[in-house]
């Protein structure tokens, strides 16, 4: 898959993930790219932060290193939807 992916497709995946899949409480209405993906903001707790990830990897044919996921906690999600998207185009 050499095609590129955009911003948007990211945080539509995030979001729909989280909502429907992942059974995490959010208000997509509220959710800015300045909302943070851990404390104050999304709250993903690290099991949630692992999973998040994993699906990621799998639907945007990245490779997230393990020692990335405490960072990508500490993202907001605007800075989650760029990293994949810069991964993707480095793939």
């Amino acid at each position: 898959m050499t095609s590129s992916v955009h911003s948007q497709d990211v945080r539509e995946f995030v979001l729909s993930t989280l909502a429907t899949e992942m059974n995490v409480p959010i208000d997509r209405d509220s959710l800015t790219d300045d909302s943070p993906i851990g404390t104050s903001g999304i709250d993903l707790e690290s099991l949630s932060l692992v999973e998040l990830t994993l699906r990621l990897e799998r639907q945007f044919e990245v490779k997230i290193p393990d020692s990335d996921i405490e960072a990508i906690g500490a993202m907001t999600l605007g800075q989650l939807v760029d990293d994949i998207v810069r991964r993707r185009a480095a793939a």
